[in-house]
């Protein structure tokens, strides 16, 4: 499968933004942000407006052997401006530049400067009073005379303006930008070009691969890699930009244990069979603090806690399942937009994504859009509607009000999705993901939150019934449910019951829950069982994370088989150098029973 990633180069478009402050680049000056270098076109001078802006872009290179000059210039004028204002900024300019030769070349830069700039419409010359806001509403035709040089103006041609490429490259992992975002591009269809070379940079660049992502081999360890991307669209293409690694390609961790796990999932599921993956992925903004690295994780090697390590395995692991639902949580929303969008999206992955309310991480869910479409899809902050019916009822004989207040304040999410089968058109699956709340003494807060979900699948399937009346509608619930099946969720789920008197209740002697009982109507099973462990870390280890599939309409086909103790403890706990998370897939396939 990852041989897909030398021979695609489709990543989501990037919403347009303004140039003002992303263009003061010259030919082989240095972006604040990356080693970013553009080579403009010859006999081009590119502007750019976006409807509205008060101000335009103009970029050229200018190049003259005789004085042996070839210089970008870029200019940033109001809109308002008159020709003859700008011809004089832009003489200034330039003049100022080429006078820098002036004891080299002093005869043949006379003959230069003797000539003027002018701008022509239709090989007429523009009169020096008209605004550039008349001038830029038709390009067609436009020329630049600079000098001795005639340039062809275009308007909003495709162009890169961040392009970064990741901290860490490593043999066997793809790489791919970091960071990337062009304007007025179609990037499925544009080039990128792949090119390595020893560290000293002594020989010339090798070109090793093309598309968007590439996968070092073992010849290229040592070496540094650049990335050279020429932006088009249906009608052009724009200037070429190069970014080079700032590191060397690195051997990598080797064998992963999912490596393992992936030869059970070769194969790409059809028909009535689908594969489905849950995942707590570990979220850069709890594995990157002092405290996880000192206190959590501190068996760890920094390097493997870097997001930007972490990420290359998470990402090879989730392509080699080849499943049909991917449910994860704890995603950054700059992995989710940077990382994990563009490389699945390349394998026909859609997706929704959420952050649990105001914070900086969530849940994601993605899915194959060769195999399903999308019909609606929803989120809730469990605990903002304590009125949905059925819910109420419960909420009402709450007496504990620290306990109230506790489950309010919360930002837990879930987010559910329903999907219609291509090949089974008349099969819906209604997707629930979600990650409850974490801390130990909150059995009773999760119960209320796991029952609150459920009661929001209830409602969601009966409305979806009632628009799709002759479907068959099924159901799974994915997440990190933060609760060992020794505790209520995992009864709650399988058994649709928790009496008045369960120890849940009253897993916080000063939050205690009495005379509350909890049922509902979902026929659920967990898929994977009840693994010895899916988190494992010398402070705890057990089972926390499940995918609930609905007994009477589905069955398990195959469950992909965990990584052994020998495996997770080898490096002491999660994460290590060969697991990217504290927390293990789960991998299963599922059918529909009629």
């Amino acid at each position: 499968m990852l041989s897909i990633f030398t021979n695609n180069c489709y990543i989501r478009k990037n919403q347009l933004t303004s140039l003002i402050k992303i263009l003061n680049i010259n030919l082989v000056t240095r972006n604040k942000h990356t080693d970013l270098k553009m080579i403009l076109n010859s006999g081009e001078a590119l502007v750019y407006h976006e409807k509205g802006a008060e101000t335009f872009d103009l970029m050229l290179r200018y190049e003259c052997p005789t004085i042996k000059i070839d210089r970008q210039f870029n200019f940033t004028r109001r809109i308002n401006e008159t020709v003859d204002l700008f011809v004089n900024k832009l003489n200034n300019n330039i003049s100022k530049i080429l006078m820098k030769r002036r004891k080299k070349f002093e005869d043949a830069l006379d003959e230069i400067l003797k000539k003027d700039i002018f701008l022509y419409k239709d090989d007429v010359k523009i009169s020096g009073d008209v605004s550039f806001e008349t001038i830029l509403k038709d390009v067609n035709n436009l020329k630049l005379v600079i000098f001795d040089e005639t340039f062809i103006i275009k308007k909003n041609m495709p162009i890169v303006n961040r392009l970064t490429l990741a901290s860490s490259i490593q043999c066997g992992f793809p790489t791919y930008p970091a960071k990337f975002n062009a304007l007025h591009t179609d990037n499925k269809i544009s080039d990128f070009s792949w090119y390595k070379t020893n560290k000293d940079s002594k020989q010339a660049w090798l070109h090793v691969g093309d598309g968007y992502f590439y996968i070092p081999n073992i010849s290229d360890i040592g070496y540094r890699l650049k990335l050279s991307c020429t932006p088009r669209n249906n009608n052009d293409y724009g200037p070429l930009t190069e970014v080079e690694s700032k590191g060397l390609v690195e051997a990598g961790p080797g064998p992963c244990p999912f490596d393992t796990r992936h030869l059970f999932t070769n194969n790409k599921l059809t028909g009535k069979s689908f594969r489905v993956t849950s995942y707590n992925i570990l979220a850069e903004s709890y594995s990157s603090t002092t405290y996880s690295k000192e206190n959590l994780f501190p068996y760890c090697p920094a390097y493997a806690l870097e997001m930007d390590y972490r990420k290359q395995l998470i990402l090879k692991e989730l392509i080699g399942f080849n499943s049909d639902i991917i449910c994860l949580q704890e995603v950054d929303s700059k992995i989710y937009e940077n990382d994990l969008t563009p490389n699945l999206s390349l394998l026909g992955y859609k997706s929704i994504f959420n952050t649990k309310n105001s914070m900086s991480e969530g849940l994601a869910i993605f899915f194959n859009e060769n195999r399903f479409e999308e019909l609606c899809s929803d989120l809730t902050v469990i605990g903002h509607n304590t009125e949905m019916p059925k819910f109420a009822q419960v909420w009402s004989k709450i007496q504990n009000e620290k306990a109230k207040k506790r489950f309010l304040d919360r930002n837990t999410t879930a987010q559910i999705i329903a999907l219609r089968s291509k090949e089974r058109p008349s099969d819906i699956l209604v997707i629930t993901n979600t990650h409850l709340y974490f801390h130990p003494e909150a059995d009773h807060i999760r119960l209320l939150q796991g029952y609150y979900i459920l009661l929001y699948i209830e409602k969601f399937v009966e409305n979806m019934k009632t628009k799709c009346p002759d479907s068959n509608v099924s159901i799974l619930l994915c997440g990190d449910f933060n609760s060992v099946p020794e505790c209520g969720i995992y009864q709650l789920m399988t058994e649709n019951y928790i009496p008045e008197n369960y120890k849940d209740w009253s897993s916080n002697s000063e939050e205690t829950v009495e005379d509350v009982s909890l049922t509902h109507s979902i026929s659920f099973a967990s898929a994977c069982g009840t693994p010895t462990y899916t988190n494992y870390t010398p402070a705890f280890s057990g089972c926390l994370d499940y995918i609930f599939y609905e007994k009477n309409k589905l069955e398990v086909e195959q469950v992909i088989p965990m990584p052994s103790l020998e495996e997770v403890s080898a490096n002491i706990g999660l994460p290590s150098v060969v697991f990217p998370s504290d927390h293990i897939s789960l991998c299963a396939d599922l059918k529909w029973i009629a």
